[in-house]
């Protein structure tokens, strides 16, 4: 009854409860909550004691008016679930015991939420401590309880299998416990088995179906976490019994999951900070049994709670090696996806977070020296470029190039590369004549501007007499500053740009990428997000106001489609929302999918994709994957999109054991603009995209895309799907 009105005011009360259960896990996904749902009921009063514990702590979250989200997601329920669940082992149900369960869900929940305010201040999770401290708690009060009654379950194994599902089940947990499996197999399933206080084999291999139908890699990380945990105990000499008593080896599963899959990027250096905390997980629960043993109390999950906060917090303050391993920014759910986003993104996405920063010039310029280049960009000041001019010859300079004016780049504007305010100002340091250089004064005529905490840019080798800006004055992004000259250690005239990470001219240089420039090669290409490279000629895309317009999805903007498929015509709707972190996404109205996205003033990115495939919003996604707010005639653009979405999913089961150490499989998306028509009325702008399967690099299928934009708004979408077309007409 309860269950039911909460299902009226709260329409997603069961997939609250269901998400409880596969938190334990990380997870939100539906088969494998019904199959923890399952396990947990094997010993049916711990089970019963853990619904009625996460059922109370999420409709109380609820009604209190917490985050709605949240408790959909059971980030509210888990540790209460947790909780109902040891409770249910120990006593027999009556209605003092259910009394009980209802209350220490209430102060599961204060624990949690408490919890939550003091680790998130540091970006870190608080795990199942809510479950221990209130677990350890109860326990301890309820011995004063005298109308609790202790349980005696589990001494006859057998009849409770029998009452739970007949003979059948009686005859397939014995045939499962008659087979010759190994010692150390044999642990794994009861240790899998004993985080939902289920201490039996079948039970444990139930649990790990499921996991490994939600994630290839979190099942096999749990299955190297425990080898190597088996290992190091036989090769010390410990106890193996330490890790069989109350099955507490799960802390060494549910370790190797959190550190090595979940909150990190699966790595083979994952992996090794998996094998790393094995000593001291083993330090912990021995240790911890001992001290807990005086209270007659079990050491739980506790080691594994400290030992992935502190290293979490580790990984966090870090002031290098920040991909060994690799955090988890963008949280998808599950560990593959994390993985494929986590390779497509890191060039693609490299400036999210950041400050975007443009070039520090006008026209076309190249790099003649770059990030750790052949002459003085070393050391501490490695990431720094040396930026010039050239006519179509490659030539920097006309005529003989005997004096600085004869240098193309020579007295050309320099500008900042982002709002900000100057905070060093060099000037007065005269230029040089072609081939002198000024030892005495490094930097030459420079520039620092603070950006932000922690980042700044500094120009240098300006031309005297230039500089437009004082010492303290604030600028805006693309202000012209000074111009190029050939001051301090500049042999010919040049630009010097670096970014750093103090206010002084010549401090420490910072690793910083540039955004959204076009690279000049053979053919022009967009670059989102990268550093340039020796010899790579760049400049600016230039916005144009019918694509940027376009592109400008806002929250709650409704967009709609007559859709022809050769004799079929259908109506579809897509609607821009955003979530409880201002992430925004077009919704289907007719399937429920969803594609992310992100618009910046030079670039429209799709970022992932949820829900049917069969979608139309799915092609979208694919064939507008990232589309660029400037218009040259022939740009093209080449990017990865993450190998989740691959279409083979046999190919792509095999991808997701190895992913961590060999990708084999990928998908390409390539853009080409094609037309640019311009009258008095309109711009009309069309763009080609392809998108490509790949296996070992070589194509196995393709499908290509074409988008019309015209009166500034998408107003066709093509799918060149084989010999036929499928046009999505904007109504």
């Amino acid at each position: 009854m309860i269950a039911t009105r909460l299902q009226l005011i709260f329409p997603l009360f069961g997939q609250s409860i269901s998400n409880s259960y596969t938190q334990v896990f990380f997870s939100k996904d539906k088969v494998l909550g019904l199959l923890l749902i399952l396990v947990s009921m094997f010993d049916y009063n711990a089970g019963l004691g853990g619904l009625v514990c996460v059922a109370s702590a999420n409709g109380l979250a609820f009604l209190i008016g917490l985050n709605r989200q949240k408790t959909i997601d059971g980030l509210y329920g888990f540790n209460a679930l947790l909780t109902g669940l040891g409770l249910g082992l120990y006593y027999q149900i009556n209605t003092a015991f259910l009394v009980v369960l209802v209350f220490s869900a209430i102060l599961n929940l204060m624990l949690t939420i408490m919890l939550e305010g003091v680790l998130s201040k540091y970006g870190l999770p608080y795990l199942s401590l809510p479950f221990l401290m209130s677990l350890w708690v109860v326990m301890l009060s309820t011995r004063e309880f005298t109308h609790l009654t202790l349980s005696e379950r589990g001494i006859y194994m057998l009849n409770e299998m029998y009452l739970l599902g007949g003979m059948p089940l009686v005859r397939a947990y014995e045939w499962f416990g008659n087979l010759g499996i190994s010692a150390p197999v044999k642990m794994y399933f009861r240790s899998l088995g004993a985080i939902f206080f289920q201490y039996h084999l079948f039970a444990g291999l139930v649990i790990a179906i499921g996991l490994l139908r939600w994630s290839r890699l979190a099942f096999l990380y749990s299955v190297a976490g425990f080898a190597t945990a088996w290992i190091f105990y036989q090769v010390t000499g410990s106890r193996i019994t330490g890790m069989d008593y109350s099955y507490i080896g799960f802390n060494f599963i549910l370790t190797a999951i959190a550190l090595g899959v979940f909150f990190t990027v699966p790595s083979l250096w994952s992996l090794l900070w998996v094998i790393i905390t094995v000593p001291v997980l083993a330090f912990l629960i021995s240790a911890g049994s001992l001290l807990l043993g005086v209270y007659q109390l079990s050491v739980y999950s506790l080691p594994f709670n400290l030992v992935v906060i502190l290293l979490l917090y580790l990984f966090k303050v870090r002031e290098r090696f920040h991909e060994k391993p690799a955090l988890v920014y963008i949280q998808q759910g599950i560990p593959e996806r994390n993985l494929y986003s986590y390779h497509v993104n890191r060039h693609r996405l490299w400036h999210l977070g950041k400050i975007p920063v443009r070039l520090p010039f006008h026209g076309k310029w190249i790099v003649t020296q770059g990030v750790e280049g052949a002459h003085t960009h070393k050391d501490i000041w490695k990431y720094a470029w040396d930026f010039e001019m050239t006519d179509d010859e490659g030539l920097t300079y006309q005529g003989k190039g005997l004096q600085p004016q004869d240098y193309y780049c020579f007295a050309k504007p320099v500008v900042a590369v982002a709002d900000g305010y100057v905070t060093d100002v060099e000037d007065g340091v005269a230029d040089n004549e072609v081939g002198d250089v000024n030892l005495h004064n490094n930097w030459g005529n420079s520039i620092v501007i603070h950006h932000a905490e922690g980042f700044f840019s500094q120009m240098s080798h300006l031309r005297k007499g230039s500089l437009l800006v004082k010492k303290g004055q604030y600028v805006r992004k693309g202000e012209q500053l000074a111009s190029c000259g050939n001051s301090g250690r500049s042999p010919y005239p040049h630009l010097h740009f670096q970014f750093q990470t103090a206010g002084e001219i010549g401090a420490a240089t910072l690793n910083y990428p540039f955004t959204a420039y076009l690279k000049h090669d053979t053919e022009t290409s967009f670059v989102a997000s990268a550093q340039p490279r020796l010899g790579e000629q760049l400049s600016h895309s230039q916005i144009e106001n019918a694509l940027d317009l376009a592109l400008h999805f806002i929250p709650g903007q409704v967009i709609k489609f007559r859709v022809d498929d050769e004799n079929k015509s259908e109506e579809i709707s897509w609607i821009t929302e955003t979530d409880s972190y201002n992430n925004s996404y077009l919704l289907c109205e007719q399937s429920g999918a969803k594609a992310w996205f992100i618009r910046q003033p030079e670039i429209f990115y799709f970022t992932h994709f949820e829900g049917d495939k069969s979608s139309r919003l799915y092609d979208f996604y694919l064939g507008a994957y990232q589309l660029i707010t400037g218009f040259t005639p022939e740009l093209r653009m080449e990017e990865s999109i993450t190998t989740a979405l691959y279409p083979n999913k046999g190919l792509l089961l095999l991808q997701d054991f190895l992913a961590p150490f060999w990708q084999f499989l990928s998908i390409t998306f390539s853009m080409r603009q094609v037309k640019l028509v311009n009258d008095l009325s309109s711009s009309r702008i069309n763009i080609e995209t392809t998108v490509s399967w790949k296996v070992l690099n070589k194509s196995r299928g393709s499908k290509r895309f074409g988008i019309i934009f015209e009166n500034n708004q998408l107003q066709k979408f093509i799918i060149h799907d084989g010999e036929k077309d499928i046009r999505f007409e904007r109504i």
